[in-house]
């Protein structure tokens, strides 16, 4: 288990999405680079984040960023650190929280929603992950 979001659990993640069957045909398609980011807290004031880089169904690198200003992904989602624990812990629904403004995104609309099934895998795919809350 590790503690979400660390350099641990980052290459707990990039191990679960390349094992995902189902993440690999929803993204066959799709080459990018996306963060998930915790929204600065008492506990980081830079807001830390996941960052994946991703290729046709694939994570080519999965890491812990402190600074969310060192990377510029073409995706970012972002939501407060007790969201994400409850993403993790299955307790709230990844593409409910999506479509209801709990987890924002800032990236291309449109290019989302051509991935749509890729990105609910993803999220899916990050709350099988084993974490510590």
């Amino acid at each position: 288990m590790a503690a979400f979001p660390s350099p641990e659990w980052a290459a707990l993640f990039k191990n679960a999405i390349n094992e995902n069957p189902a993440y690999a045909q929803a993204a066959a398609a799709w080459e990018g680079d996306l963060m998930f980011e915790v929204l600065a807290d008492s506990q980081a004031a830079k807001g830390p984040g996941i960052y994946l880089d991703l290729s046709h169904g694939q994570c080519k690198d999965a890491r812990f960023i402190s600074d969310p200003a060192t990377v510029s992904p073409e995706f970012v989602f972002r939501a407060t650190r007790e969201n994400w624990q409850k993403v993790m812990r299955k307790e709230l629904d990844p593409v409910k929280a999506f479509l209801n403004g709990t987890i924002k995104m800032s990236g291309n609309p449109a290019k989302i929603m051509r991935f749509i099934g890729a990105a609910k895998e993803l999220l899916e795919t990050a709350g099988s992950v084993p974490t510590d809350s």
